[in-house]
This record gives C-alpha cells, sequence and structure tokens, in this order.
C-alpha cells in the first residue's frame, strides 16, 4: 500500500514540476518577444531536393541542390513575426542588385509598408525550389505555442534529459489538441501539430524545438519537420536562432534544408504597418 502511495507521490510530484517548468516557459517566451524586436542577419541556406518516378518501384527521377546566402529580417507585424530574406548570392554568384535594401524598403506609410511587405515576402521565396509550400519556416515560429494565449490547446509530457550547447535541459513533447490550429492547409484545414521542447528547467529557456505537421488533405499528403537550435546572441542580449534543419516530404519529393544564422543585430528602423489588408478599390 506505502509503494503505491509513493509511487502516486513521484507521479504527481512529476506533473507539479513539469507545470512549473511550463509556466517559466511561458513567461520566458512572453519576455523573450517583447526583447526580441526587428532583427537582421546573415542567413546561408542549401536547399537539397530529390524527386522521384511513379515507377514500381520508384526511382530518382531528379536531384538539385541549391545555395543561397541572404539578408535575413526578422520584423514584426503587429502581434507576430515573419521571415524577410534578400538574397545576395546563389551558388556562389553575386546576386544583381535590383531592389533596395531592407532599410530603405518602408517608409512612413503603414499601408505602402503593408503592401511593400507582401511584395517582400514574394521575393523571399523566389529561391525556393520543390512543389512544398514553405511559409512556417520562421525559426521562432514554434515558441508561439508557449505564448499564454495558445499554451493551454496542447498537451506536454517529459521525455528525458539532455545536454542543448553545454546547458542541461528537459525534453518535452508536445501535441496540439485542439483548434484553431497554429498551422492550416492551403484551403483553410485544421492542421494538428506536435514535437518537442528542450526547456532549461530553472529558467524556461527554450534552446531548440522540434516541429512537424502533416497535411493529408492535400492531393499527395505532405509531412513537414523543423528543428530549430538557439545560441546566445554576440550583439543582443538575448538567445537567437543559431541553425535550422527542414524537411518537407510529399509522395514523389522531398526537400531538405539547413539554415545557418550568423551576425544578428537590431534591425534600427521604425516600421509601422497598416495590419489588415488594404481594402481594393471595386469596378465601377
Amino acid at each position: 500500500m506505502h509503494s503505491i502511495l509513493f509511487a502516486l507521490f513521484l507521479v504527481q510530484q512529476g506533473a507539479t514540476d513539469l507545470d512549473a517548468v511550463l509556466k517559466r516557459a511561458t513567461e520566458y517566451v512572453s519576455q523573450y518577444e517583447a526583447e526580441l524586436g526587428n532583427l537582421i542577419g546573415t542567413e546561408e541556406y542549401v536547399q537539397t531536393g530529390v524527386w522521384m518516378d511513379n515507377g514500381n518501384p520508384p526511382r530518382v527521377a531528379r536531384r538539385m541542390q541549391r545555395r543561397t546566402v541572404s539578408d535575413f529580417l526578422i520584423i514584426q507585424v503587429g502581434s507576430e513575426w515573419t521571415a524577410l530574406r534578400k538574397v545576395t548570392r546563389v551558388d556562389g554568384t553575386r546576386v544583381k542588385e535590383n531592389v533596395t535594401s531592407f532599410e530603405d524598403a518602408f517608409d512612413d506609410s503603414p499601408q505602402m509598408n503593408a503592401l511593400r511587405l507582401e511584395q517582400l515576402r514574394n521575393e523571399s521565396t523566389a529561391y525556393n525550389f520543390g512543389d512544398v509550400r514553405r511559409d512556417i519556416n520562421l525559426p521562432t515560429h514554434a515558441l508561439k505555442l508557449l505564448r499564454n494565449s495558445e499554451v493551454g490547446r496542447f498537451s506536454f509530457e517529459r521525455s528525458g534529459s539532455a545536454r542543448i550547447g553545454g546547458i542541461q535541459t528537459w525534453r518535452i513533447r508536445f501535441h496540439e489538441t485542439k483548434g484553431p490550429s497554429l498551422v492550416s492547409g492551403v484551403k483553410g484545414e485544421t492542421l494538428y501539430s506536435s514535437g518537442t521542447l528542450w526547456i532549461e528547467p530553472e529558467t524556461g529557456r527554450v534552446l531548440q524545438t522540434e516541429w512537424f505537421v502533416e497535411n493529408p488533405y492535400a492531393q499527395f499528403p505532405l509531412k513537414g519537420q523543423i528543428t530549430v537550435t538557439y545560441t546566445t546572441g554576440k550583439r543582443v542580449p538575448i538567445l537567437v536562432p543559431a541553425m535550422m534543419i527542414e524537411r518537407y516530404e510529399s509522395r514523389y519529393h522531398t526537400v531538405d534544408c539547413r539554415a545557418d544564422y550568423s551576425n544578428f543585430r537590431p534591425f534600427e528602423v521604425e516600421v509601422k504597418f497598416e495590419i489588415h489588408a488594404p481594402e481594393l478599390p471595386k469596378d465601377r
């Protein structure tokens, strides 16, 4: 009887400890997003794609690899963050300057800035290849689930410990259980995500994230997995993304990507946005 009660105590104690760590992590993300500000850095991005034929069994029909170097901007739009890339080199060759720098891209007009933002988003994906849409590959994307407004829609369980960058962390698995989901399909389908967080238990700092999502509603089911590792910033007093590993799979196609980040620093330009998309003029 005593052994059963002791085991129950340990289970309850473990749950309490997990709740405390998650509370610290939620407080950390709240403070982190307040301090993050707009950051600009350098991204070195390698994409490797493999296309299969529809034979039985399928065989490799084509391989492709592309290396890009970009100015990488993390910018806040309302309560959300978005990533913009201004590619400067492709496979070692400098890209001709045909757009203005990020510092000169925005002006004092919130409405025009919103239009310019959409244009820059399209330019940011111009060198992506493959038939998989990549719109969640912002390094800080997984931190959203620890927001006070989101964390209650997820379940969590501890699954051991690990050292990340020399720091002892708890490995905590998560599963999205309620909508609205943080990721949706092209037609707005609910796509529940899962993954793992590596959290320093004493502080709540997030040292690594792994995000997995699957879209069974696509013509060919799609899977995406993104792992991000953080490190101490040299020019900003917070943890910043150091590396992002992505893998996307469809029936006949896979894309593996690796992004390495450096030289993050504050983006000093103050940018104001028209949060809601401007209304288009009606036809007369």
